[in-house]
């Protein structure tokens, strides 16, 4: 590995790298807007020059790539006013709109005029700046190309990474601007993610426009639950409201780089209505009554303990592959004290190919979870079995039996579902399943509860809450707890998921040596390794 210089402190960098790179690993910023790890270099907004011995001029410090003996100052006069200069060009028509722009608060350009700008502008006041009509370039994207520095990340994501093209420029000078390709829409399903590569407020997400200043927001690292990939990304809480506004991808190199499709970005939006399940429910005769916990308990507690006593009563339990390792674990548990005689799930299948390397066709949070478990997953078997009233009692946590039959099994299943001896529900939200139920649940989304899944290359990643569920709502793995020890007060006695993967790494091998330690910012793939 070749040995340089930057700001007198000699380092080793691998070969290939740029000095942004290289002063990167130093903890030294070199400011910058066109330049992006994933994206071609073009060296155009000029903002990370540098001085190299040996170069009269001051050289872009992310198209200028590292050989043995190079000495890289950042910080003399030469680079600091070369930089400051820059920053002023830039602000020559970028209007001076802050306090009102939605960038604000996390806005490099605004960072870097305050760190590396020169403090003043010798254009002497806003009237003199251009003015132009802002517009949307998609039902979702709005462009302003007055704040537009023509950094064209956006231009490059679509043509390298998409490779859909919509992108391109229009006009020239300070009229130059971005604009879509006639015949073509900016509506690819990873579109949301040239907000996110704007280095200043000149694409916004409509979705959000002028909510609560980015300051006051609450982030949590998180991982996408909409398919077997498990991108990872941040959620953003607006505490006014208490609710998800934002999801923005959280980089990682092995799973899904820096991006995530428009389906994990707004997905949040329908685990947010108003259908959401928030008090549990028992069935009253012919009606249906909210009550509380307690009694939702002693009720399950009740039925299912008169039922497992009985040997010739079937019982199953239906565990969804939305549900965390850590709900699995204790749903596997659970079937083991109530002997029930069936416990099953559902996976997807992953064809192989995942669109833009990051979408695939399972959509499935966990299905390498399930089959880690060794659950059984010939789930329509259960249904016919329930629709052949071989089934006396059924567990649906996080699953709805109905949406898998179809006429002339879906008439009988209903019928079926009707004639149980006891059905309980574990939801977030009402199922057609839930309407035949004794008792019904309320339990919690991927935004409202801690918990690791493990995605369709064996990487376990943690979830973490976000926000509280709705009313009296509790994560999956805290009802099943709750359950579990009215039966074994002892084998039920966590207070995280945590230490119920503390318990599952020492019974399954797939998960050995897995801990929340291990797991950690990006994920462990050490279920991998056993």
């Amino acid at each position: 590995m070749p040995k340089i210089t930057i700001d007198d402190i000699e380092i080793e960098v691998e070969e290939g790298q740029n000095i942004i790179q290289a002063a990167s690993g130093l903890g030294i910023e070199i400011p910058h807007f066109c330049y992006h790890p994933s994206l071609s270099v073009v060296a155009q907004c000029r903002q990370c020059l540098v001085e190299v011995d040996g170069v009269p001029k001051v050289l872009p410090a992310c198209n200028t790539y590292v050989r043995e003996g190079l000495v890289v100052k950042t910080n003399s006069e030469k680079a600091v006013k070369a930089r400051e200069a820059t920053v002023e060009f830039t602000l020559i028509n970028h209007p001076l709109d802050c306090p009102i722009c939605d960038k604000g608060g996390e806005c490099p350009l605004q960072l870097t005029t305050f760190n590396h700008g020169p403090g003043y502008s010798r254009v002497e006041g806003p009237q003199e700046k251009k003015v132009r009509q802002k517009y949307y370039l998609s039902d979702r994207i709005m462009y302003d190309p007055n704040r537009c520095i023509m950094c064209t990340r956006c231009m490059r994501f679509t043509d390298e990474v998409t490779e859909t093209k919509e992108l391109g420029t229009n006009g020239r000078g300070f009229r130059k601007k971005i604009d879509i390709f006639p015949g073509k829409k900016l509506d690819n399903e990873l579109a949301g993610n040239v907000i996110d590569l704007c280095p200043v407020g000149a694409l916004l997400d409509k979705e959000n426009l002028h909510e609560e200043r980015v300051w006051y927001w609450e982030f949590t690292d998180s991982i996408c639950t909409l398919c077997s990939n498990g991108c990872n990304f941040t959620v953003g809480v607006d505490p006014r409201k208490g609710k998800v506004s934002r999801i923005r991808p959280r980089p990682n190199p092995d799973v899904n780089e820096y991006w995530i499709c428009d389906k994990g970005r707004y997905g949040f939006k329908e685990v947010q209505e108003e259908n959401r399940l928030r008090e549990p429910i028992i069935k009253n005769g012919d009606g249906y009554e909210t009550t509380t916990w307690d009694n939702a308990l002693d009720l399950f507690y009740k039925k299912l303990s008169e039922i497992s006593a009985l040997a010739h009563l079937n019982i199953a339990i239906v565990a969804s592959p939305t549900l965390t390792n850590e709900e699995l674990f204790l749903a596997s548990k659970l079937s083991e004290k109530l002997q029930a005689d069936h416990l099953v799930s559902n996976i997807g299948f992953n064809n192989g190919k995942k669109k833009f390397k990051i979408i695939s066709s399972d959509p499935y949070p966990n299905s390498r979870g399930v089959r880690d478990m060794g659950i059984s997953t010939n789930l329509r078997e259960i249904i016919q079995l329930i629709i052949d009233k071989k089934i006396d009692a059924v567990f649906v946590i996080g699953d709805d039996l109905i949406g898998y039959a179809e006429e002339p099994d879906l008439s009988k299943l209903k019928e079926a579902l009707g004639s149980l001896s006891f059905l309980a529900v574990l939801d977030s939200k009402l199922t057609g399943t839930a309407h035949f139920a004794d008792l019904i649940m309320p339990g919690a989304t991927a935004y409202e509860k801690d918990g690791t899944y493990t995605n369709d290359q064996g990487r376990v990643q943690q979830i973490k809450a976000a926000i509280k569920p709705p009313g009296t709502a509790k994560p999956e793995w805290e009802v099943l707890n709750l359950i579990g020890s009215k039966f074994d007060e002892l084998g039920f006695n966590f207070s995280h998921p945590s230490e119920i993967m503390a318990d599952l790494s020492g019974k399954n091998k797939s998960f050995s040596g897995i801990n929340y330690e291990r797991v950690g910012f990006l994920g462990s793939s050490t279920a991998l390794e056993n």
